[in-house]
């Protein structure tokens, strides 16, 4: 923490954290379960990565339960502290400031506790893989907090707070657009097939509605400012890139079975096309980024620059 400037009663504080890392923790975190179960699984046929028991908890689960929630919840607070790190003298917006704060702070709580309500999951493959269980009130009651409630917690806790960051970021974040724009498109074609695998692909629309009300909002607070700003960038290409995945899923398979299910061929297959979705979708958005930045400046030279 360090003391900012208070002439004029401007800010009282400023916070910084690494945020490009840990915003990248985010959109490539879940990626785990892709590096230790499904690609050795299918590509493979290795199955220990995945399914080890200790204590006849498969190792996928004890990932998630050690690594995933805690350390994604992690990354969440440090950009939560990072969004809301320019903290203002004046009381009034200090108490608005702080109450924006508290949101995403109990946002970030909430996701956390979906992914605990995940942890059904051990008595779910518990049931199904070695007591042949597939029915019956307790087993639907798992199969519901794990396919179910814990998804819907997850997903919209975190789209909210990716939305929420970008309406309330601190001004002046304007650095490595392009960077911003990889992230954007990574993370939605992750979330794209992430809410295909989670069975809840029907939330795909109501999440791209929301997250282009929060490049609205953000551009009512800060005006032309929006169009150098870096979350708003990693916004517009996952607002892109998310719908795009799902479409590219559904006109291919016909449906939207979850990864996951997939037979070995069909899922090589589409790890090589999330690849190629994920390279030429950052290749297009940075060259249209280009050129509208191109055409900008034509219209409104730099201040000492142009001719």
């Amino acid at each position: 923490m360090n003391v900012g400037p208070t002439s004029g009663g401007e800010l009282l504080t400023t916070q910084r954290t690494r945020f490009e890392l840990w915003l990248g923790m985010v959109v490539f975190g879940r990626l785990y379960t892709v590096l230790i179960c499904d690609l050795p699984a299918h590509g493979f046929g290795v199955d220990w990565t995945c399914h080890t028991r200790i204590h006849d908890i498969p190792s996928y689960l004890w990932v998630e339960i050690l690594f995933y929630g805690p350390v994604i919840w992690f990354a969440l607070f440090q950009l939560n502290t990072d969004v809301f790190g320019d903290v203002p003298a004046d009381p009034l917006s200090l108490r608005r400031h702080r109450r924006r704060q508290l949101v995403g702070a109990a946002a970030s709580a909430v996701f956390f506790y979906g992914v605990g309500i995940h942890a059904a999951d051990l008595i779910e493959v518990l049931s199904r893989e070695r007591e042949g269980i597939t029915d019956g009130a307790v087993y639907e009651l798992a199969y519901y907090l794990d396919e179910g409630l814990s998804h819907y917690v997850q997903f919209v806790s975190l789209f909210f707070l990716l939305g929420w960051f970008v309406i309330f970021d601190r001004r002046g974040r304007t650095d490595r657009r392009h960077l911003a724009l990889f992230f954007g498109v990574a993370h939605g074609v992750e979330r794209g097939l992430g809410i295909i695998e989670g069975e809840k692909w029907f939330l795909g629309p109501a999440v791209i509605v929301w997250m282009a009300a929060a490049v609205w909002l953000r551009w009512r607070r800060v005006g032309a400012a929006v169009l150098d700003e870096f979350l708003v960038h990693y916004a517009v290409a996952f607002i892109l890139l998310l719908p795009t995945t799902q479409a590219a899923y559904y006109l291919w398979l016909g449906e939207f079975t979850p990864p996951s299910n997939l037979d070995d061929d069909t899922y090589i297959r589409l790890m090589i096309l999330t690849a190629g979705l994920t390279i030429a979708g950052t290749g297009a958005v940075i060259a249209f980024d280009r050129r509208l930045l191109h055409r900008r400046d034509r219209v409104h030279p730099p201040v000492g620059g142009g001719t």
